[in-house]
């Protein structure tokens, strides 16, 4: 299971919305911003999406991973503009207190309860769609977060040189990736298959990355080989990652 799932608006202002806000009290929202989906945590708090109210469920879901036209979104005499606001991702209390927020940067996101077993605490996908109009390196990408451990700051994976760096995945034209069962029912992994030129002789390489949970936190291996993927082709083999 892979990014093809977060494509999906998940009817977050609907289901999702109607149950949170029958257990939490609504946090005001922001000036020019609609609460486009909000997720029970399961400590009584909400993780919530805010996008630009011009930007409706439907134009959301006809513009994810093809890039938001602005031409598209309703304008009126009184706000002009055309640049939509940047999308907002905040934890909200049960009594209605913002915990935290911040900035994506672009405008559409969504977010979900990750099928991850064996973690802490509950992790959530947070999917921010960064598709730009043209290009082949561009797309959703995904951050792991655990909102009862660390809020709003994505979870760190340990990097093979012992350096610490966020555990984000993309979806791109280049870039794929997807979650693999554990066969000894321990915390699911995730490969990530990425192909760029290479800076020397623009000859394509491609990287074959496993995340794991290992001791208490997820870890990650890596190996390269010349060769070019792209979305066109099956995700790669198991053998192919370490």
């Amino acid at each position: 299971m892979g990014m093809t799932r977060l494509k999906r608006w998940m009817l977050g202002a609907g289901l999702l919305g109607c149950s949170a806000l029958a257990v939490a009290q609504q946090a005001e929202v922001p000036e020019g911003y609609r609460i486009a989906q909000q997720v029970l945590v399961g400590d009584g708090s909400v993780l919530e999406v805010l996008e630009d109210v011009r930007i409706t469920p439907e134009l959301h879901a006809d513009s994810w991973g093809n890039g938001l036209d602005a031409d598209s979104l309703l304008q009126s005499d009184d706000d002009p503009s055309v640049a939509p606001l940047g999308a907002l991702a905040r934890l909200v209390s049960d009594g209605g207190e913002v915990l935290a927020q911040k900035s994506l940067g672009y405008p559409m996101a969504t977010v979900e309860k990750a099928p991850l077993n064996g973690l802490p605490s509950p992790a959530f996908f947070l999917t921010i769609d960064q598709t730009a109009p043209m290009g082949s390196y561009s797309g959703p990408l995904t951050e792991v977060l655990t909102p009862e451990q660390s809020q709003l700051d994505p979870v760190l994976c340990q990097g093979e040189g012992g350096e610490k760096q966020p555990l984000v995945f993309a979806q791109t034209g280049k870039a794929a990736w997807q979650i693999v069962p554990s066969d000894k029912g321990g915390t699911e992994s995730i490969q990530q298959v990425s192909s760029a030129s290479s800076m020397e002789n623009e000859e394509f390489i491609t990287t074959y990355r496993t995340f794991r949970y290992v001791d208490g936190q997820w870890t990650v291996a890596s190996r390269q080989q010349a060769g070019y993927w792209d979305m066109e082709s099956e995700f790669p083999e198991p053998a192919l990652f370490p």
